[in-house]
């Protein structure tokens, strides 16, 4: 599975190891982002909820944009003073019924074993729906 990953350097190795073994690309700006994109098939597409704003909302124009189609999951990682599900449910008002398919707090899943296969098992499940 290629993921392309939108998410800051503290979330990289979290994504890399719920998703060991698939073929990830992250990205740091929205010109990576369409790079990335344009080199190969992106299977899936991580933009991470507290990610630099401007990038965020790149990476989800670009994907409207796109002839092709392939699922958005947002993520979060950083504890806030307002509740994660606040930001989540801000987001999915937003553009949940136009492009993003999950919303995943990460916070919500250990970070460990257990918890990483937990949200691998949702990526999967998703890929799933789509075949």
């Amino acid at each position: 599975m290629r993921v392309v990953a939108a998410v800051t350097a503290d979330v990289q190795s979290r994504i890399q190891a719920i998703l060991a073994g698939c073929d990830l690309r992250f990205v740091q700006s929205g010109s990576d982002l369409v790079r990335a994109l344009d080199e190969a098939r992106c299977q899936v597409l991580i933009v991470e909820v507290h990610f630099n704003e401007s990038v965020a909302v790149a990476a989800l124009t670009c994907v409207l944009a796109r002839a092709e189609t392939f699922p958005v999951v947002c993520v979060r990682e950083v504890r806030t003073e307002e509740p994660g599900h606040v930001a989540l449910n801000a987001l999915r008002m937003a553009v949940g019924g136009v492009v993003v398919r999950d919303f995943i707090d990460l916070l919500e899943h250990r970070d460990d074993e257990s918890g990483n296969a937990q949200v691998r098992g949702r990526f999967e499940r998703l890929l799933e729906e789509r075949a």
